[in-house]
């Protein structure tokens, strides 16, 4: 007996949570605003008008809808996390017969091994098909702080950074153009508890050479369209051991010690490319209910905002598909066409037999509630998003020259 499950969308049902004011019956989730690093717990995660937030994220302020302060929003990212823990996906077979599975979502450490075979499905995928590979690591941030010299909303810190990322990315076309080259995008926690980007870039180099000066470009462009991050925050600037004799911002490309500030990363040898990006996504590690206050905090806010902490190039994402289906069908995707590759990326079967694991049907959501279980239809949770009325001028944003 066999299934497959492709989807990622199923949650405990918000049919069988409590609200944020009732009594927590489980594990401690509760979240205190000092339990946030240096006071940032009361600052409301957005004050930007028209953002989504998830309904947990939200509360009625003078009859409008505004979002809930940074703890709150911990707290409530902490309960429906732990809702995944005593919760199991029951499937339902072609003849009644029944399968259980843990639920899953993307912040659980087994998650994360997902991620792990799909980047060494990437890597071999490169293998195949590029003629030599360099790797660049672009990094984008802005200021934590905004132009009154209080601490930012993160939700608006992540919307300033993303701006400029986007800027910043149609320029990367325009520095690679003529060459194969494909990326992965990734969220990542600062020491603050704030969001930076990083974006990976597998260029085929052909033998050519590749410097961080190449995407002084790039970086400038983000620059001028986020406010917020600053030229001197996103120019390669080696320290004093690194620099040699008259440095421009650029000259050091190796120039890695804790010292060196670089925001183009040029490596020419990754020999593990899973491993090497794995750092960057942090996808191992313990529960995440157990990590530092810090990463809690950036998880928070990319639930509360659906923020994909991880994404790929579409033709990355075709490499890794081409190497998965490989690896657990034994074919070759070029010999079977794309009508088997795509039925498979879709059901999990080469041929469509209806007899497989297409024909399994999740069943029900079953959670464990004070020692009792509860079934709840899985097609009623998901999530709802709300639009604040904002705050004018509550959170500024600063220039960074």
């Amino acid at each position: 007996m066999s299934f497959t499950d492709r989807s990622s969308s199923s949650r405990p049902s918000k049919n069988n949570r409590q609200g944020p004011s009732e009594r927590r019956y489980h594990r401690d989730t509760d979240t205190k605003p000092n339990d946030l690093l240096e006071g940032r717990g009361l600052r409301p995660v957005s004050v930007q008008e028209g953002r989504g937030l998830r309904d947990e994220g939200v509360t009625d302020i003078d009859g409008e809808p505004q979002a809930r302060p940074w703890y709150a929003v911990v707290g409530e990212w902490r309960d429906w996390y732990d809702g995944y823990n005593r919760s199991h996906m029951e499937f339902e077979g072609p003849d009644g017969e029944t399968a259980r599975t843990r639920l899953e979502n993307s912040y659980q450490p087994e998650y994360g091994k997902r991620y792990y075979a799909k980047l060494k499905d990437f890597e071999r995928g490169v293998d195949r098909e590029y003629q030599g590979m360099t790797t660049v690591m672009l990094t984008f941030t802005a200021s934590h702080r905004n132009a009154k010299g209080g601490w930012r909303c993160p939700a608006d810190h992540m919307r300033d950074i993303m701006e400029g990322y986007n800027a910043a990315r149609k320029q990367v076309h325009n520095v690679l153009s003529g060459v194969n080259w494909e990326y992965a995008r990734v969220w990542e926690p600062h020491e603050s508890g704030y969001g930076h980007l990083h974006m990976a870039l597998f260029i085929e180099d052909g033998g050519r050479d590749i410097e961080a000066g190449d995407f002084e470009k790039v970086m400038q462009s983000h620059v001028r369209n986020c406010g917020p991050a600053g030229t001197a925050a996103h120019r390669n600037t080696p320290c004093e051991e690194h620099a040699g004799e008259g440095p421009t911002p650029w000259e050091s490309a190796e120039a890695t010690c804790d010292e060196c500030d670089v925001a183009v990363s040029v490596n020419e040898s990754v020999e593990n490319l899973g491993t090497y990006i794995s750092e960057y996504i942090g996808i191992f590690g313990e529960e995440a209910l157990d990590r530092p206050m810090k990463e809690q905090m950036f998880y928070a806010v990319t639930w509360a905002t659906q923020t994909r902490r991880v994404d790929f190039s579409n033709g990355a994402q075709d490499l890794m598909a081409k190497e998965q289906f490989r690896r657990e069908t034994g074919l070759r995707p070029e010999d079977r066409g794309g009508k088997s590759l795509e039925r498979w990326r879709e059901t999990g079967d080469v041929e469509g037999d209806d007899e497989t694991g297409g024909s399994w049907k999740a069943a029900a959501i079953e959670t464990v509630h004070g020692g009792h279980r509860n079934r709840a239809d899985p097609t009623s949770g998901g999530t709802a998003l709300t639009q604040i009325a904002g705050r004018t001028g509550v959170d500024p944003p600063p220039t960074r020259e």
